[in-house]
């Protein structure tokens, strides 16, 4: 039984390593651009925005940071995410049982590279379409209550926050899963479908470009 949970999970960390579909919300010229960032930090993977851009989607978190220059944003299970020690009962929990998932934010006050200097970080371009999208899915993952969103938390580093989700954690769909579909949301030709290890997400986007407007080609530094 071991060895044949073990080859399932195997498969798939394999999975995600291709992306699939095309590009969508071009932008209309170079000012149309907004640069948002994918940080990898091992197994798990989040989405960085910049603050001054949150509009009337997200601005509810600049009342708990007093402001930001940026934001890390990712969702996960909540057992898992919160733990001050992670054990093989609480991991296979995650994988195997859907449980409940949490929110966890982390005000970034310089830029993401030099924030996370021991992990994967990738920049990305979005037309302002796609980020306006990429903002309604990331607003939708918040659990509310009376319109208020809901704050359980400290979060795992920095000035960080944990928040009710919405969702079920489980094997094949893991907070990977949900960073590569708010990506799919926001027009990357990305796949979701057992995307479900931080690899999977950054192998997808690491050498993504727009297939129109000459001056665009590069999408990704």
């Amino acid at each position: 039984m071991f060895n044949r949970i073990a080859i399932f999970i195997f498969i798939l960390l394999c999975m995600g390593c291709s992306h699939s579909g095309e590009w969508q919300y071009f932008p209309e010229s170079p000012s149309d651009e907004i640069n948002i960032y994918v940080v990898s930090h091992g197994w798990h993977t989040g989405i960085v925005i910049p603050g001054n851009l949150l509009g009337e989607e997200l601005g509810f978190l600049n009342g708990y940071f007093d402001d930001s220059p940026y934001y890390e944003i990712g969702w996960g299970d909540k057992g898992f995410y919160q733990a001050k020690a992670v054990t093989a009962k609480i991991a296979i929990k995650a994988l195997f049982w859907p449980t409940q998932s949490v929110m966890h934010v982390v005000s970034v006050p310089v830029s993401p590279e030099l924030y996370f200097p021991q992990s994967d970080v990738l920049k990305i371009k979005l037309s302002r379409q796609g980020f306006n999208y990429l903002k309604q899915a990331v607003t939708a993952s918040f659990k509310q209550e009376k319109e208020q969103v809901i704050k359980i938390g400290s979060g795992l580093y920095g000035r960080s926050w944990f928040f009710e989700a919405e969702g079920e954690f489980h094997l094949s769909n893991t907070c990977n899963t949900w960073t590569a579909r708010i990506l799919e949301v926001a027009g990357l030709p990305v796949a979701t479908f057992l995307t479900v290890t931080s690899g999977g997400v950054m192998r997808q986007i690491s050498n993504l470009t727009y297939e129109c407007c000459e001056h665009l080609e590069v999408h990704t530094e």
